[in-house]
């Protein structure tokens, strides 16, 4: 136990330095975007306190920034595949479930949600339909214990992981130079979180979290009848991708309404937005029509959707966050705390991130750089202070925080994003190796800790918002 903890201390500690320092080599915390997009000419050349140190450089980084890249490509792959082909619990039993059913299933969709207990949404079942075929096609065996079907299952995710890598990557290009993309590329490829959630455990978080980050960027892009699709695939692929709503609500809102309003574009938004709500219904069709009776399974429509809501009433499911600071971890959330529940406490504090989103939004109103700090803001908070939150639902928040900061490339904002990425990390670590709900009692000093962590982080998150803001410079 106790080597296993100071492994994990020991792969963030050194994740956390490396990412840092190449950032400094690379002069990535002193680009002028951060400042207004100054030109350096324009700013006083003053010699900051560590400029001695700043002349030091790694001969490591004299070499071309192209090797750099694929030096850290290749790990990533290696690395990648390595974790794919070990079994861990996450979700691999329940792959073998759908998969054997998809196989072996004439009426593949039909009656899933009406018949079956806590199943995914639409967009996750297509997909691994058509990963079910496949396996079929090439004869593996469908088997946790076989290396081929473990990693087949894993592969979407892995790749949803190098898709967001490759965006990120190609948004930098704007705004980096050549050497500067390679701490961007040592957040997303090397980051230990996503190795351990995609790679080894077997979560398909990547999938959805992926659309997310899709519909963020094309938000920041100011592509917003595009965002309504990918939300709209984000949402059919795990229903965790509802949190940010208020972001995409608050960027509807800012162009058609504070961007110079127009009955025009306010109809060709209300068009693009409810012809998504119609095809998520349309997506819903095959699970919920019954073709034999002409009519729709009983609770068919409604009943994935609440039975996911309502899963796991504890007040936190292993997740050190609020409610694991006062004892409330593996606890019901019907429990009181002071006057309320633990769930009524959890739906007041949703209505508070909601408004301090919507403060974070209207200070921010014409940088759309802010939105995917907001979004953190409204996972990491949920996360935090809701209640029957997993650990894996702070996945969205990392790479939200990484696209924040290659808009935005500031000292506190790469804090953010190495941080949450670390906290991330050791929040899984925790729950699936170190304390599972077997090993876990109150009396545990470390998750109180990490608790504390994790509220210290999500202030320090809404200070660089309000720094940023007060400032109107780097942060």
């Amino acid at each position: 136990m106790m080597f296993t903890i100071t492994v994990c201390f020991f792969i963030s500690i050194f994740y956390s330095l490396l990412v840092l320092f190449c950032a400094r080599q690379t002069g990535l915390a002193k680009h002028p975007a951060a400042e207004n997009r100054l030109a350096a000419s324009q700013r006083p050349r003053l010699m900051p306190p560590h400029a001695a140190c700043s002349r030091i450089k790694c001969d490591f980084f004299s070499c071309p920034a192209y090797w750099l890249e694929a030096g850290i490509f290749g790990l990533s792959v290696y690395l990648n595949l390595l974790l794919g082909i070990l079994t861990a619990d996450g979700d691999s039993a329940y792959f073998v479930h759908v998969i054997a059913h998809f196989i072996e299933s004439d009426v593949p969709f039909a009656g899933i949600y009406a018949n079956g207990g806590i199943t995914y949404p639409p967009l996750f079942q297509y997909l691994y339909y058509v990963l079910a075929q496949i396996i079929r096609l090439l004869h593996i065996p469908v088997d946790t214990t076989c290396e081929a079907f473990i990693l087949t299952v894993k592969l979407p995710g892995i790749f949803c992981e190098f898709l967001m890598a490759w965006l990120l990557y190609r948004t930098a290009a704007k705004n980096f130079k050549r050497r500067q993309k390679v701490p961007v590329l040592l957040l997303t490829l090397l980051n230990p979180a996503y190795l351990f959630v995609t790679a080894y455990i077997c979560q398909i978080d990547a999938l959805y979290v992926c659309l997310l980050f899709i519909t963020v960027l094309l938000i920041c892009e100011n592509r917003l009848k595009l965002s309504y699709a990918a939300f709209a695939a984000a949402v059919l692929c795990k229903y965790q991708a509802i949190f940010i709503t208020p972001v995409v609500l608050f960027a509807t809102f800012r162009h058609v309404c504070l961007d110079g309003f127009s009955w025009k574009k306010f109809w060709t938004h209300a068009a693009a937005g409810f012809s998504a709500i119609f095809c998520m219904f349309l997506s819903y069709l095959p699970f919920v029509w019954n073709i034999s009776a002409g009519c729709f399974y009983n609770g068919g429509l409604t009943g994935n959707f609440t039975r996911s809501i309502q899963s796991y009433g504890w007040a936190s499911q292993n997740t050190y966050n609020f409610w694991n600071l006062f004892g409330y971890n593996f606890r019901s959330e019907e429990l009181f705390f002071g006057p309320l529940r633990c769930v009524d406490w959890g739906t007041l504090f949703i209505a508070l991130l909601v408004l301090l989103s919507a403060v974070h939004f209207w200070q921010h109103k014409n940088d759309r750089s802010a939105a995917p700090l907001i979004g953190s803001v409204l996972v990491s908070g949920t996360v935090c202070f809701a209640t029957r939150m997993m650990p894996r639902y702070l996945y969205a928040a990392v790479p939200l925080l990484i696209l924040g900061f290659v808009q935005k490339p500031t000292r506190k904002r790469l804090l953010c994003a190495v941080g949450f990425s670390v906290l991330f990390f050791l929040l899984t670590v925790f729950d699936y190796v170190v304390y599972p709900v077997f090993a876990y009692t109150p009396k545990l000093v470390l998750p109180k800790l990490l608790s504390v962590l994790f509220l210290g982080g999500f202030v320090y998150l809404n200070g660089v918002l309000f720094c940023e803001k007060r400032s109107g410079r780097r942060c």
